[in-house]
């Protein structure tokens, strides 16, 4: 009776420790799983973020660049002290009783001219003038003292004092071809250097 007694207690005692064994390593087996889990996206979000953050910073830069090249250009027209006003243009076989050479054109600029300089009168004759044949490539000068006697108001030689205007006729001898027909005027002091320019002066 004892004997059995103690056979009972020892199976007993056996089936507790063997399901606490169980029940240990099913613990640690879940527990050990559970860090895989958690690692996997706090990476992936790491490397996304790294990718994204470079490509922003270099698209911002070009439109800074491109700003300050424009800039640059309106400041050089600004500082010449003559300003230029385009009243009418237009393209005469014929002016007064005075005809141009074959394959040639008058074309008549009426113009406004404003000195703005601080210092100097603006003082012009023929060759303070020019204009550019935009399709052909030709720049030539005035014709305006060749024709004067054709002319109401000629621009042929003069001076225009300081802070005064002076508006009259511009005439120079262009191809007769139907292609030339944008031009560009450029006006100049006695030494030859450019003071300011219209540009896309368009006559049929």
């Amino acid at each position: 009776m004892v004997i059995k007694n103690k056979v009972i207690i020892y199976s007993v005692l056996i089936v507790i420790v063997t399901a606490c064994i169980f029940s240990t390593g099913c613990t640690s087996s879940q527990s050990t799983q559970a860090p895989t889990q958690t690692i996997s996206p706090t990476i992936t979000t790491l490397t996304l973020s790294q990718t994204t953050a470079p490509g922003t910073i270099v698209t911002s830069l070009p439109p800074t660049i491109a700003s300050t090249t424009a800039i640059s250009t309106t400041a050089t027209q600004a500082s010449s002290g003559i300003t230029v006003t385009l009243n009418s243009a237009v393209k005469k076989i014929q002016i007064g009783n005075y005809n141009n050479k074959p394959g040639n054109i008058f074309l008549v600029l009426d113009v406004t001219i404003q000195n703005n300089d601080k210092n100097n009168d603006f003082k012009y004759t023929d060759s303070s003038f020019a204009i550019g044949d935009k399709t052909n490539k030709n720049r030539r000068n005035a014709i305006t003292s060749q024709v004067a006697g054709g002319l109401n108001n000629p621009l042929s030689s003069g001076t225009i004092p300081l802070k005064s205007s002076k508006t009259g006729q511009i005439v120079f001898g262009v191809m007769d071809t139907s292609d030339a027909n944008v031009y560009r005027l450029f006006v100049a002091d006695p030494t030859g250097t450019v003071l300011t320019s219209i540009d896309n002066i368009q006559v049929p």
